[in-house]
């Protein structure tokens, strides 16, 4: 599912076999011409695969590491499109 707040909020929802979960893409006014984006990710783990899946991806750091690269992206992009704001 995909629910959007135009101008200051877009959250996926999804889920396999091992998860359901929640990606909220929230955008916030800095100042004029700033925004700042945060990402919020919220997660199920069901059963015990669920909780070597988490293990696996969230225990570690690798969502932290997907997420903060994700955010680097979509800065550097905006960053380098003139008048992008």
């Amino acid at each position: 599912m995909i629910a959007a707040t135009t101008g200051s909020e877009l959250a996926l929802e999804g889920g396999h076999h091992f998860s359901t979960y929640a990606l909220i893409f929230r955008l916030d006014p800095v100042d004029a011409g700033h925004t700042r984006l945060r990402a919020e990710s919220r997660a199920v783990f069901p059963g015990r695969a669920g909780a070597v899946y988490r293990l696996l991806v969230i225990d570690t750091g690798g969502h932290v590491v997907g997420v903060r690269r994700l955010l680097s992206a979509v800065r550097t992009r905006t960053e380098s499109r003139p008048g992008a704001a």
